[in-house]
């Protein structure tokens, strides 16, 4: 059998006619460049770091929330007898701004432990209400147990617990009526704000 293919003079291959042979020494330049990329993020990353960092977990006041300011103070700071509700348990219940100002109302029976309900109206919306309260709720410590319809009344309802510092389990509801509007095109939200203690044991 003959051998057509062309040789050099040390009988290597040579490339077909008007093909130009590939140099290793340019096929090495890729790898090169990655390797000296990679080499420059960790010089980088070695000078940014100044040594371990620590941080410290807390549970932040949420500002704003779908456009509603928490206010500054409790609504239920009026309301405090003998020293309950307790501080932490106090600073976190919050209601938004520009609300009508709330108004007790009398619960059925008479309560053994601290048990207090509060009625405002905000010109929020419903959906804006809920949000606000349960990112607020959530973001001062509440474990939301039941989202849904409150019993013979229209909205909904969201019921919380927190452990207190007066060893007793705390506990908020929440109900956010439906929106109304008036003939002007105003709208009103209803929202019923109830704090009582739970159990203790906390």
């Amino acid at each position: 059998m003959t051998d057509d293919v062309a040789r050099d003079s040390k009988g290597r291959p040579l490339p077909p006619p008007n093909v130009a042979p590939t140099s290793i020494k340019w096929a090495m330049i890729v790898p090169l460049a990655a390797l000296a990329v990679l080499a420059t993020f960790i010089i980088i990353n070695s000078l940014d770091s100044t040594g371990p960092s620590t941080t410290t977990t807390t549970i932040p006041a949420l500002k704003k929330v779908s456009g509603l300011v928490p206010q500054a103070t409790s609504p239920f700071d009026p309301y405090v007898e003998n020293g309950e509700p307790p501080p932490d348990i106090l600073s976190a219940v919050v209601i938004p701004t520009a609300t009508s100002t709330p108004s007790l109302i009398k619960n059925q029976g008479e309560a053994t432990s601290y048990d207090r309900t509060l009625s405002f109206s905000s010109p929020a919306s419903a959906a804006a209400l809920y949000s606000f309260f349960h990112k607020e709720m959530e973001g001062h410590g509440w474990k939301i147990f039941s989202t849904g319809a409150p019993v013979h009344k229209r909205g909904v309802e969201m019921l919380s617990q927190k452990a207190g510092s007066d060893s007793w389990y705390w506990e908020q509801g929440v109900v956010i009526s439906p929106t109304t509007f008036s003939s002007s095109g105003a709208q009103s939200t209803t929202v019923t704000l109830r704090l009582y203690q739970a159990s203790d044991g906390a």
